[in-house]
């Protein structure tokens, strides 16, 4: 009952900072235009705990998987790498895009639509995945609840399973979860696709404690 609570308080505050919250923002020294739609990076903990682990090289070739307004992918263009950024919100694929062009990188980046794999060529391996899932126990309705619901964990059991197939040997997953969706049953998800998870960083706020994982095959 109090899991429930704290994350019916964690949607209602989503929902009224999406609703009144600024339209442009200014993180590390760099600005991202979102709509009500698409997550606003600068009131969400998860995207600049996220962006300030991200550590590629311009050797990655790197999958930002849910970009939502593009801050992850974004943050991998600066450090070199090749990025292809996908989102099944066609509105934060938009916003994404126009990040990336705000910050000259649509040479490197690629912004496109899809759910989760769908659209991506089964040859094309990444050496590393970017991922902060949906994990509210929820129906989504709206577009913005795409990215706020997860269902029984539907959805994170079908990319630990199809993950697998996009990954370069050696490569790994980084990913963000939150301790209201019950990081034991996410990371037991990981495991029984065959996934080995290790710790990058963890930090708590008001509501949650947030763990970013480092997810490897083998």
């Amino acid at each position: 009952m109090f899991t429930r609570l704290k994350q019916s308080l964690v949607v209602w505050l989503i929902k009224k900072v999406q609703k009144y919250g600024p339209r442009k923002v200014l993180i590390s020294g760099r600005v991202y235009e979102i709509s009500e739609d698409v997550f606003n990076p600068k009131f969400y903990f998860t995207s600049r705990f996220m962006a300030e682990h991200i550590s590629v090289t311009p050797e990655d070739n790197v999958l930002d998987m849910g970009t939502g307004s593009g801050i992850q992918a974004v943050t991998a263009g600066h450090s070199g790498a090749e990025v292809i950024a996908v989102d099944i919100n066609p509105e934060a694929v938009r916003y994404a895009y126009r990040n990336v062009m705000a910050n000259a990188l649509d040479d490197s980046i690629t912004v496109q639509v899809g759910d989760l794999f769908s659209t991506l060529d089964p040859q094309h391996k990444f050496s590393v995945i970017l991922f902060t899932p949906p994990y509210l126990e929820g129906t989504p309705e709206t577009l913005l609840d795409k990215a706020l619901y997860d269902p029984d964990k539907d959805l994170l059991i079908r990319f630990f399973k199809e993950a697998k197939e996009y990954l370069r040997p050696g490569g790994y997953i980084q990913m963000i979860y939150s301790s209201i969706a019950g990081n034991g049953k996410a990371i037991s998800a990981a495991e029984q696709s065959g996934w080995n998870h290790s710790i990058i960083a963890r930090a708590k706020t008001l509501t949650e404690e947030f763990i970013i994982y480092r997810l490897t095959l083998g």
